[in-house]
């Protein structure tokens, strides 16, 4: 495993504690939505902008990120220091446009991201050049991406001699699409054939405190169909997916066992400091590190709370907020799932 000295030892024991795994497994690490900030409108160049280039905003995570073996996340917007054809909007009191600067890049590389997702409709804030602008400098990074339908569908890691891969879906233009079942269950179905380790991302479900809850069937929001997240999951999963793990809807939402495999139905904002609303629960930021088995089988997991803080990113949440709602939403959701979700955040199976 990749170890960085901690803040503190105490934060370090307490941010990587886990149920007793074996040698032979793997902990993956998965996050929410990164936007980390802004030059655009380009009117306001440095309104959504953090000092020092955001150079702090991941420090109380960073512990728990580089301590896994892999890390994930969904990158909200692209990396572009300027033009690109900004997304047309009708109303443009509404014109959310992502653009964070390409120097930004190093925030995600030190805090231990290996992967993040592309599919979202932020991706398409500043059309082509923002794409080609964003993947560039992921590459050049050494960050795998995947998500974009015209591009290869996954990323591949060798991982302490397993072999782990990436995709990603969403229902917005230009990614892979979660609509898409047929498609879905071909591109994992080969993953799975050449990967020990099949990881799962999507960005789907309606948006808002409104939309905690996980429905039966196709959601809809702002007069999208945002895809069937129950039964996307349960497809990818079918196909050989070990984890599959949500963003999107800006809040968390609960978390499921399906055939001994852990679904996240929504991760939440992770670290979107600026441009998204971050109050009450909008706010909370949690990491999920989960430990499978060398066939991909889930071992045992745990919710580390944060919660964010305008311009400053994710801050230890010492209530431990998050890890309640998430508990709640599961009991709710999903009561019959074999998960037990302890106080301290804690995921063990239950029989």
């Amino acid at each position: 495993m990749r170890i960085i000295l901690a803040i503190s030892f105490s934060l370090m024991v307490l941010a990587v504690s886990h149920a007793t795994a074996p040698a032979s497994s793997l902990r993956i690490a998965v996050a929410g939505d990164v936007m980390m900030g802004t030059n655009y409108p380009d009117n306001l160049p440095n309104a959504y902008l953090p000092d020092n280039n955001g150079a702090h905003l991941f420090k109380h995570v960073t512990p728990i990120l580089r301590s896994a073996d892999a890390a994930a996340a969904n990158l909200e917007g692209t990396l572009l220091d300027s033009g690109g054809k900004v997304k047309e909007c009708k109303d443009t009191t509404l014109l959310y446009a992502f653009r964070t600067p390409i120097a930004y890049v190093s925030n995600l590389k030190q805090a231990g991201f290996d992967f993040m997702s592309l599919a979202n409709n932020h991706i398409n804030d500043f059309g082509q050049i923002g794409r080609e602008s964003t993947k560039a400098t992921l590459e050049k990074a050494g960050i795998g991406y995947a998500g974009l339908n015209t591009d290869k569908p996954w990323h591949i890691m060798n991982i302490r001699g397993r072999i782990v891969g990436f995709t990603a879906f969403s229902p917005h233009a230009r990614s892979l699409s979660i609509h898409d079942t047929a498609a879905l269950q071909k591109i994992v179905t080969h993953m799975d054939s050449i990967c020990d380790i099949v990881v799962v991302s999507f960005h789907g479900g309606g948006e808002g405190a409104a939309y905690q809850h996980v429905p039966e069937g196709m959601e809809e929001c702002f007069g999208e169909k945002r895809g069937d997240v129950r039964k996307f999951a349960h497809a990818a999963i079918d196909a050989g997916a070990d984890i599959v793990y949500g963003h999107g809807p800006h809040v968390t939402r609960a978390m499921e066992l399906y055939s001994d495999r852990l679904i996240l139905y929504s991760l939440g904002n992770f670290c979107t400091p600026y441009r998204v609303n971050l109050k009450g629960i909008a706010g909370h930021a949690p990491i999920v590190t989960v430990d499978v088995d060398s066939s991909g089988k889930f071992l045992n997991g745990k919710i580390h709370p944060f919660v964010q803080r305008r311009g400053i990113g994710p801050v230890p949440d010492t209530k431990g907020y998050v890890i309640r709602q998430m508990r709640s939403l599961t009991k709710s959701d999903f009561p019959t799932t074999p998960l037990n979700i302890s106080p301290d955040g804690t995921i063990t199976r239950t029989k």
